[in-house]
């Protein structure tokens, strides 16, 4: 019995008996019959299963004649005359196994393409001979030749030529497979550091895994890269990677430390996320001299929008540290000139709430500002 089922143009499911000698059978007191599920590569020279299942079939019964995939359940159905078996077959899996299958073929011939039909065309950026450099680090992420050959490669694209070319499967093994090379002690440092600055100004990652790949540039400390983004108004920095920069920010010398505070104000951010991720990444010393520095920010900037943004920042970093300031005594002193700043606005705020509400007492007796009122003046005769 042999059965098969095209899924796509690289994988084909084949359903096998498994095949016991007599010896075996004879020891076997198994009661059902075992039939072999194998997820092959139609495209590889020699035959290759990508993936194995075993599925057990009830003795006595019609061995199956037919095998369906069905994309909406994601399962395989295995039909005989009188039983049918479902297996479960994620339809994710099928397209990892995919793209591993598209990563062995090779290269093809390559063809050139061209911006239009002039007299003298120009040729447009091949976007296959990246996909091929990726699908090599992808298989083997420990050749630093590959590393080389990719980051050539992303910077012939680095005006964003390649973005969109990875499915979300694909971006999700590349940064498998930057991690391992990142982690690993033997890479080399510079091909390390190019190939990250590479990936970034590619833009070849989505938001989510691009705030993967941001974490892992905090982690090894590569803030060079981060900064790549966030000088980059057009995308999108998560409120953990702002937590970040605020972190190296706080061990900076004072005046770094603004220049970098502002570059993080110049970014928007929601007040939730952002009080989770300070309260997780800011120790309370550092948030107390990142809240010293937007004061002075507040103060000295004409602009309102980031004073406004500092304002904002520090009730976020008040509202995720404010009760452990409380119980640290050693670190009143330093919070003294916040803590200044913050008596300062209430007393502030309070003389506006008084003004208004005395505005409001008066309101009835005194016109309010540009209002027309109508006089009819009473004519008195005079007397000489």
């Amino acid at each position: 019995m042999h059965l098969e089922h095209d899924l796509n143009a690289y994988l084909k499911i084949e359903l096998d008996r498994v095949v016991e000698d007599d010896e075996q059978q004879s020891r076997s007191n198994k009661k059902h019959t075992e039939l072999m599920i194998q997820l092959t590569d139609k495209k590889a020279s020699k035959a290759a299963a990508l993936a194995k299942k075993v599925l057990r079939w009830p003795i006595g019964q019609t061995l199956p004649t037919q095998i369906t995939y069905d994309s909406s359940e994601e399962q395989l159905i295995v039909v005989g005359p009188t039983s049918e078996a479902v297996v479960p077959f994620p339809k994710s899996k099928i397209d990892s196994l995919t793209a591993t299958a598209i990563a062995k073929l090779g290269v093809t011939a390559k063809a050139k393409t061209f911006s239009s039909f002039a007299v003298n065309p120009i040729d447009t950026f091949d976007v296959r001979t990246v996909m091929k450099s990726i699908q090599n680090v992808i298989e083997n992420p420990e050749k630093e030749k590959r590393w080389k050959q990719l980051t050539e490669k992303l910077e012939e694209c680095s005006n964003g030529e390649a973005s969109g070319a990875l499915s979300a499967i694909e971006q999700t093994q590349l940064m498998d497979a930057i991690r391992k090379y990142a982690d690993d002690v033997d890479s080399d440092l510079e091909t390390l550091d190019a190939m990250l600055v590479a990936v970034v100004t590619a833009r070849i990652l989505s938001y989510r895994n691009e705030d993967v790949f941001l974490r892992l540039c905090v982690e090894k400390q590569k803030t060079n890269v981060v900064e790549i983004v966030l000088n980059d108004s057009a995308r999108v920095v998560s409120e953990f990677i702002l937590a970040e920069l605020l972190k190296i920010a706080a061990g900076k010398p004072e005046d770094e430390r603004r220049e970098q505070v502002c570059q993080v104000l110049a970014r928007n951010f929601s007040k939730q996320p952002m009080t989770e991720a300070t309260a997780e990444v800011l120790t309370v010393s550092e948030s107390i001299d990142i809240m010293t520095s937007l004061t002075e920010i507040y103060r000295e900037l004409s602009k309102i929008d980031i004073s406004g943004k500092a304002l904002a920042l520090i009730t976020i970093l008040m509202d995720a540290h404010g009760s452990r300031i409380v119980y640290e005594d050693k670190l009143h002193q330093k919070f003294a000139a916040v803590s200044n700043f913050i008596i300062e606005m209430q007393s502030l705020v309070g003389t506006f709430a008084r003004l208004e509400a005395a505005i409001e007492e008066t309101s009835d007796s005194l016109p309010a500002s540009n209002v027309v009122i109508r006089i009819n003046p009473i004519a008195h005769p005079i007397n000489w």
